[in-house]
This record gives structure tokens, C-alpha cells and sequence, in this order.
């Protein structure tokens, strides 16, 4: 009768180990998503940026675009250009250094605060080779 129960006991699955370490997969792999997900930076072309305008009003966000030619304007370490995408292009300013890859007709990604009344104020600039 011994020799039964432990032949018994062995056979059992343990239902409560496998359903903790479920839930402990589980919650690490809500936790990784989570941190995936922060490094995840989406941007708006110039042209996405321009038609909504009006949901990005004083929120951080990515634009990309091409710098408009004959629209670069600067004076000590502020730059004034336009950028421009698909038929739309917008005005910003960046104070800074620019990369040294930057000039006119560079595709460029800048970074700031979106505003409806001003030009696009860049807090960083991005230009590719």
C-alpha cells in the first residue's frame, strides 16, 4: 500500500508549480514588452505632421524631412529652415550645433515641441549622410 501511494505521488503533475511559473513567464514578458516598447521611437514625415497638426500641439515628437532649399538662414548657433515632404513643409528653428552632415537638400529628423502658431522649435537635429 506504501509502494502504491508513492507510485501515485510521483505520477501527479504539480499543478501549482506549473501554473506559478506560468504566470511568472507571464508577468516577465509583460515586462520586457513594456521596455521594448519605450525604445521604439516612431517619427512623422513632414507631411503627417503638417495635416495633424493640431494633435501634436505642445508634445515631443520626431518629424523627418528634406531641408528645403535656399531656406537656410543662420545667425551665430541658431538655424532657421524649412523642411519639406510630400507637397507639405514646415518652418523650424534649432539653436545648437548642427551635425556636421547638415546643409540644404539633407534629409534631416528633428526632435521638439510641437506648436500651431510657430515655427517647429527643435531641441535636436539629425542629419543623414
Amino acid at each position: 500500500m506504501v509502494r502504491m501511494a508513492q507510485e501515485r505521488s510521483s505520477k501527479t503533475v504539480p499543478w501549482f508549480w506549473i501554473i506559478a511559473g506560468l504566470l511568472i513567464v507571464v508577468v516577465a514578458g509583460g515586462f520586457a514588452l513594456k521596455a521594448v516598447e519605450g525604445s521604439f521611437q516612431y517619427y512623422l514625415t513632414t507631411d503627417e505632421y503638417v495635416k495633424k497638426r493640431e494633435r501634436f500641439e505642445d508634445r515631443y515628437v520626431k518629424i523627418a524631412g528634406i531641408v528645403r532649399a535656399d531656406s537656410l538662414r543662420t545667425e551665430n548657433q541658431s538655424y532657421e529652415f524649412e523642411i519639406e515632404f510630400g507637397g507639405e513643409s514646415l518652418p523650424v528653428i534649432y539653436r545648437g550645433l548642427p551635425p556636421y552632415t547638415f546643409k540644404e537638400g539633407v534629409e534631416v529628423v528633428v526632435e521638439g515641441r510641437g506648436s500651431l502658431d510657430q515655427a517647429f522649435e527643435a531641441q535636436k537635429l539629425m542629419a543623414k549622410c
